[in-house]
């Protein structure tokens, strides 16, 4: 048995941003807008508790502990009490130990002390989303077109010919699968993939994608299944996960 991913494109991961601060919501958007997420955002806490409720699924949360409504921690622990997962970062001008611990404890994955640099905020999103991943999720086996991987055992096989991938093809290849056809940016990648920290600039990522291109979609110029994706990184396409 064996479930599809049909052709249209998925949704990129999408982040909701609660935020009072006008300036520091143009900001978040901005910064998360070029990851390549879908950004919501809200400057009023009763607004950003009722579209965590109603307007998910988030892949993850951006929270002010001070807004008008209510505050981020208590949006915070009335979704942990509903049970909710939803990965939360914690973003406030309060810079005590104890205001930190207190978030923490209520469920808060992550507490980013203003002001911040985007690249710590991206570094510090992957960190949480990395350590929210279940590697229970991850794909034992995916059909792409003809192309048969099994991530178990490492054998690629297209027919009765085998296709050879290297260790590092075969993680770039795995994570694209386990992120559903969404689209996954370099920094993503450079994380979850290379284990290097986010916000380092490299192009290694596009030497294995194009080295995956060449071996399972044949011609590289027209890929059926490795896809850029313009600014952001790449995604796999019209492929099945197999049981």
């Amino acid at each position: 048995m064996y479930t599809k991913n049909t052709r249209n494109p998925i949704p990129s991961p999408r982040v909701l941003v609660a935020e009072d601060d006008w300036y520091m919501i143009q900001t978040l958007e901005t910064i998360f807008k070029r990851e390549g997420y879908q950004v919501v955002t809200s400057q009023n806490g009763d607004d950003a508790a009722e579209k965590l409720v109603k307007g998910g699924p988030f892949d993850l949360a951006v929270l002010d502990v001070v807004m008008p409504g209510q505050s981020g921690l208590t949006i915070l622990s009335r979704a942990r009490e509903s049970g909710m997962t939803v990965p939360v970062i914690i973003v406030s001008g309060q810079t005590k130990e104890s205001d930190r611990v207190k978030a923490l404890n209520m469920g808060a994955d992550d507490y980013v002390v203003k002001p911040f640099s985007s690249r710590e905020l991206l570094a510090r999103t992957a960190a949480v989303r990395r350590r929210c991943e279940s590697t229970a999720a991850l794909p034992k086996r995916i059909r792409m077109g003809d192309i048969v991987a099994d991530f178990e055992t490492f054998v690629a096989q297209r027919g009765e010919a085998s296709v050879h991938l290297t260790p590092m093809e075969w993680a770039v290849l795995r994570h694209m699968a386990y992120r559903g056809g969404r689209a996954v940016s370099r920094q993503e990648f450079n994380v979850h993939v290379l284990k290097i920290p986010a916000f380092i600039e490299t192009r290694t990522i596009d030497r294995h994608a194009y080295a995956l291109r060449y071996k399972i979609d044949m011609d590289p110029k027209n890929p059926r299944h490795i896809l850029a994706v313009s600014g952001v990184g790449y995604r796999l396409q019209d492929f099945e996960l197999l049981a």
